[in-house]
């Protein structure tokens, strides 16, 4: 027996082939860490939710925020990956209030390149404080 899935070939999916588990240099968050830490698991549920949504209903939403240009060194813990072009957009998917994961997105495509638990990629001053 086959089994046949119905896939919108507009939904969003997601690939951790150009995950960076090296980065920050201070602390490399890696999927292990994730995982002992109890983000994996919202890691993801959020992937799940947003691979229900086409392109243009996953980046409308309040869990993905547009960069585009990697974050400047003085905003960013991180290192721009040699194998990951200088022009792309990056994205971060948002899983709580300081936990992110940042890519860049190729068609419905979304590369996962770093784990962030602490808001490192993109650095902003805290709000209301």
């Amino acid at each position: 027996m086959e089994l046949r899935l119905s896939i919108n070939p507009e939904s969003l999916f997601f690939s951790f082939k150009v995950l960076d588990q090296s980065q920050p240099k201070s602390c490399p968050e890696t999927l292990k860490l994730w995982q002992e830490k109890g983000l994996l698991s919202n890691l993801l549920e959020t992937l799940k939710t947003l691979s229900g949504l086409t392109r243009l209903e996953a980046v409308s939403s309040d869990l993905m925020h547009y960069h585009p240009s990697f974050p400047p060194n003085n905003k960013t813990d991180y290192i721009l990956p040699k194998h990951i072009e200088t022009d792309a957009a990056w994205w971060t998917i948002r899983l709580n209030a300081r936990v992110r994961v940042a890519g860049y997105l190729d068609g419905n495509a979304f590369y996962i390149v770093f784990l962030d638990s602490d808001h490192r990629f993109w650095i902003t001053n805290k709000k209301n404080t």
